[in-house]
């Protein structure tokens, strides 16, 4: 009896830590890419949308701006990619306040 329940608990919990693999949270929105270059133009972009920050045409962003664009306006959520031709993540206006009172 009791080697069944040691079972039991044991499936229990391998059924429980693998129900974080089947997250059901709804996938993001791959057919369209919302493109900007100023703080304007991001406050079009629609959160939960895919975003790119991407400098005007020839131009190569540092490595501190590519932070700031992602501290201001990418879900953490999800995965950021950047490198110094911009920054592509899943947009969040959660920040938008914060990117106005830049200095």
């Amino acid at each position: 009896m009791r080697t069944i329940v040691v079972r039991l608990l044991l499936l229990s919990t391998a059924a429980l830590s693998l129900s974080a693999c089947f997250n059901d949270a709804p996938g993001i929105e791959q057919s369209g890419l919302c493109t900007y270059n100023t703080d304007p133009q991001a406050e079009r972009c629609k959160a939960g949308q895919m975003a790119w920050f991407r400098p005007d045409q020839g131009k190569l962003i540092s490595e501190e701006m590519a932070l700031s664009v992602a501290a201001a306006y990418c879900d953490f959520n999800y995965q950021v990619m950047h490198n110094r031709a911009g920054v592509l993540c899943v947009f969040t206006d959660q920040r938008l306040q914060v990117a106005k009172e830049k200095p």
